[in-house]
């Protein structure tokens, strides 16, 4: 069983490899899990939304999906915490998948962006099988699936789920009704956008000194604004405390 490291009250994966290989062979191993990528947004608004409180205290795996979440499980724990963001696992997944004849499902985004990610993940993975391909009309509050669409998701036998709804959404849709489902389902959030080609992921430095959320502040400034100035801020004030009272 992976190590935990409770974080603001929620229990996160600690992870010492970033051996994707062996981390999606994992995950196999448990049929019809739950899996999550914590970033500071996540953590915080779970803080505030008794819902994604709930759906992340239910979760089977929750990995550290950027820097600051990995520094705070090893200033915690004494190891040595990786990141593992969600489009890096779909990838291996999708590799893995292709190589072992397992199938794979996407729900999300729109209808251009599902089109293009199925395209380019074809041909970047030599086999893989696409199953089952859904893009939900937007709406807000809570996404709610019907008996006949679960079926159809179902009867087409995919091993992988990947759910890219946005936050809180996609988590509070898994926690709903993933424990029905024949497969793992993971949340990936933006990974449907930047593995499509559709929209520009943060370059890898950025990524490796925790400034990804500054990249995609500075491309849309009036939607993310809120979301990484006074969630990161939070952020900061919270993890001194804990630290402080560790130490």
């Amino acid at each position: 069983m992976p190590e935990r490291i409770t974080v603001f009250g929620k229990k996160t994966t600690l992870v010492e490899t970033r051996d994707f290989t062996s981390l999606a062979s994992g995950l196999k191993d448990g049929p019809n899990q739950s899996v999550f990528f914590c970033n500071v947004h996540m953590l915080m608004l779970a803080q505030e939304d008794a819902a994604l409180a709930d759906a992340m205290d239910n979760a089977d795996v929750i990995y550290a999906d950027g820097v600051p979440i990995a520094w705070l499980q090893s200033r915690l724990s004494g190891k040595d915490a990786k990141v593992i963001r969600g489009y890096e696992m779909m990838l291996a997944i999708c590799q893995r998948a292709a190589k072992h004849r397992e199938k794979v499902g996407f729900m999300g985004s729109s209808e251009d962006v599902m089109n293009a990610l199925v395209g380019k993940l074809a041909g970047r993975f030599e086999g893989l099988s696409v199953a089952f391909q859904h893009c939900p009309p937007f709406i807000p509050g809570e996404l709610r699936s019907t008996q006949t669409e679960l079926k159809g998701l179902k009867d087409s036998g995919i091993t992988w789920l990947f759910v890219a709804l946005g936050c809180p959404k996609q988590e509070k849709w898994i926690a709903k009704y993933g424990h029905v489902l024949d497969c793992n389902v993971l949340a990936v959030g933006a990974a449907f956008d930047w593995l499509s080609g559709k929209v520009s992921k943060p370059p890898e430095w950025m990524e490796r000194l925790a400034l990804a959320w500054l990249y995609r502040l500075l491309r849309n400034p009036i939607k993310m604004w809120h979301r990484y100035l006074i969630y990161n801020m939070k952020f900061i004030a919270k993890a001194a405390r804990v630290l402080l009272r560790k130490k």
